[in-house]
C-alpha cells in the first residue's frame, strides 16, 4: 500500500486540488495525510469524495490557521486512538491482516511548541514493544546537513528531537527521490532548503515491512505565473473606487492567467509525469552543486 503525507498549507485552494488529484491519480495512496489544511470537517469530506475515497478522520483548524486529517481507502482498516492539533494515533490493519500503530504528526512552527510535542508524544508512546510508525512535517532536522540556508540551527534544538527519537527508540527511515522536503522563496538569489518531512520507525515495525520505502516528491512551483499575475495586476486601469479598481486588477490577471495556460499547459499526463521526474533530478543535483 501507498501513504502520502503532504503539507498542503491549505487545501481548499484550487491549485492545491489540482495538484492533489495528480498525486492521487499517478501515485495511488491507500492513505493520505493533509497537514495545515484550513478547513472545516465538511469541507474535507468534500474533498474526500472528490478524490474517491471512502472515510476520512478530522482535526479542524484552530482561527485561521491549522488542521489536520487523514483519508483513506476501504482496503484500509484505520481506528483513531487519539488526537489533538498536532498529532493522531491510529491503529492501521491491511488485509492482509498486518496492522500496526501509526501517529501522524506535525511539527508546530515554534521550538518551544514543538519541544513540549515531542514530550507529549513520548508520554502517549505507552507501548513501545509495538510495532510504529511516525510520519509527517516534523519542521525540524537531525542534523545540520539537512540544512542547507543562510543559518544553522541553534544546536539545542538538534538535541531535543535527536533525545525524542532515543527516548521512544526510534529510526530514520531513508530517504529517496529529492534529499530536501522544504524549499523556501529565494531571498537574495540564495534558496533555502530542509529535510523536516520524514518517517520515524521502531525495529519491529521495520521487521515486518523490510521492503518499504520513501520517496520525497518534486517540489512543484512555477516561478513565471508570478510574473503572468504581476503583468496582469499592473495593467493600466480606468482609474475609479479602490474596490472597482481592484476588481478590474483581478479580472486583467484572470485573462493573462488564461492566456498564459492556453500556450504554456499544451502537455499529455505522460508529458507531464516526465517533467516531474527531470524536476526530480535537478533539485537533487542543487545538493551536488553546494558541497
Amino acid at each position: 500500500m501507498n501513504l502520502l503525507s503532504w503539507n498542503c498549507r491549505g487545501v481548499t485552494a484550487s491549485s492545491t486540488m489540482a495538484e492533489l488529484r495528480n498525486i492521487c491519480k499517478f501515485n495511488k495512496p491507500s492513505v493520505v495525510f493533509l497537514m495545515e489544511t484550513r478547513a472545516k470537517e465538511g469541507r474535507i469530506n468534500t474533498i474526500r469524495r472528490k478524490l474517491c475515497f471512502d472515510k476520512s478522520f478530522c482535526v479542524e483548524l484552530w482561527g485561521l490557521f491549522g488542521g489536520l486529517c487523514i483519508l483513506w481507502k476501504s482496503n484500509v482498516n484505520i481506528n483513531i486512538l487519539s488526537w489533538c492539533d498536532n498529532f493522531i494515533t491510529a491503529k492501521i490493519g491491511i488485509n492482509n491482516g498486518e496492522s500496526w500503530k501509526c501517529i501522524f504528526v506535525y511539527g508546530n512552527p515554534i521550538f518551544r511548541k514543538r519541544k513540549n510535542l515531542w514530550r507529549n508524544l513520548t508520554a502517549n508512546n505507552w507501548d513501545q514493544e509495538a510495532a510504529q510508525i511516525y510520519i509527517g512535517d516534523f519542521n525540524e532536522v537531525l542534523t545540520q546537513e539537512e540544512n542547507v540556508g543562510l543559518h544553522l540551527k541553534p544546536r539545542g534544538q538538534l538535541e531535543e528531537f535527536k533525545k525524542f527519537l532515543n527516548d521512544n527508540r526510534l529510526m530514520d527511515l531513508d530517504l529517496k527521490g529529492n534529499k530536501f522536503t522544504w524549499f523556501s522563496n529565494p531571498k537574495n538569489g540564495f534558496v533555502t532548503r530542509e529535510r523536516i518531512d520524514r518517517v520515524l520507525v521502531n525495529w519491529q515495525w521495520r521487521e515486518k515491512f523490510q521492503h518499504a520505502i520513501l520517496e520525497a516528491l518534486p517540489a512543484i512551483n512555477h516561478e513565471e505565473c508570478c510574473n503572468v499575475i504581476n503583468k496582469g495586476w499592473n495593467k493600466e486601469i480606468t482609474r475609479g473606487t479602490a474596490w472597482t479598481n481592484i476588481i478590474q486588477r483581478m479580472k486583467n490577471c484572470k485573462e493573462e492567467l488564461r492566456k498564459w495556460s492556453r500556450t504554456t499547459f499544451k502537455r499529455t499526463d505522460k508529458e507531464i509525469l516526465k517533467m516531474k521526474k527531470e524536476l526530480r533530478k535537478l533539485q537533487n543535483s542543487c545538493l551536488e552543486e553546494n558541497k
